[in-house]
């Protein structure tokens, strides 16, 4: 009230621009909204290399800091099995144990079983124990 209320504002109703800001402003919102998805997309990836580089565990012999980050995982749909991936680079699954939760991993089992991967690539036995800590 101490600014004149709404009355205040008359002249922005006179206003095209404003007027047209006012008719199309869920428009505005739908095509920001994939800029923003985008953003946040590759913060958590950019985030989910940086955190694994410095706080995890480490389960295989690799010549760099990489390491599996738990909740990195999460957030990032299995990119947080960093130090499996360095390790094992051509693997088309991060998430090498049971327990270890790689949504990535469940869509190309998906796209292998329709058809449209082929040639998926895993470590086998033999690499693993190449690569073990010990």
């Amino acid at each position: 009230m101490q600014c004149g209320g709404y009355e205040n504002a008359n002249d922005l109703v006179r206003e095209p621009f404003y007027r047209f800001l006012h008719r199309t402003f869920v428009g505005h919102g739908l095509c920001a909204s994939p800029g923003v998805a985008t953003v946040a997309r590759l913060h958590l990836t950019f985030l989910g290399t940086s955190v694994s580089h410095i706080w995890g565990t480490r389960a295989w012999n690799t010549p760099d800091l990489s390491k599996n980050n738990w909740w990195v995982s999460i957030l990032t749909l299995g990119e947080g099995w960093h130090n499996n991936h360095h390790a094992f680079q051509f693997s088309a699954r991060h998430g090498l144990e049971w327990w270890q939760l790689d949504v990535t991993w469940y869509l190309i089992r998906f796209l292998e079983a329709i058809g449209l991967a082929t040639n998926v690539k895993l470590p086998t036995e033999t690499q693993k124990k190449r690569m073990a800590l010990v």
